[in-house]
């Protein structure tokens, strides 16, 4: 009986220290939006394409609040300036889902913006106090 118990305790143990695979760990990633070749002339702008960059932000905040995204942002470019870009740090648990996060934006389903994906390390980030 004893050995019994031995038993089912070393299984138990066994079990508890098994990796649960339900929790994958998020890795970091960088996207990368750009404007697409309509876009950068301001001239092209309608308002429902203002909406949808609006619905842009917004995804994000709602991202943010939920802790997939670390940060977004953009530089302080003109639209028609080859170097401007947007970028969104955020967390996803492969690569595939990396890209479809950034797929699912509301410019990049609406072609103004394109995208890119890199898996990306933090290593400095801001705390807040």
């Amino acid at each position: 009986m004893k050995k019994l118990i031995l038993i089912c305790g070393c299984l138990i143990a066994i079990g508890a220290a098994a990796q649960d695979t339900t929790k994958v760990k998020s890795k970091s990633y960088l996207g990368v939006l750009t404007v697409t070749d309509k876009y950068k002339d301001e001239k092209n702008w309608t308002q429902n394409d203002q909406a949808i960059v609006r619905e842009h932000f917004h995804r994000l905040v709602k991202y943010k609040t939920e802790g997939v995204v670390v940060l977004a942002g953009r530089t302080e470019l003109d639209l028609s300036n080859p170097e401007m870009m947007g970028l969104v740090i955020f967390y996803a648990k492969d690569d595939n889902e990396a890209l479809q996060f950034m797929m699912d934006d509301p410019a990049v389903k609406n072609k103004i913006m394109q995208t890119k994906v890199h898996p990306y390390g933090i290593a400095v980030i801001k705390c807040d106090n």
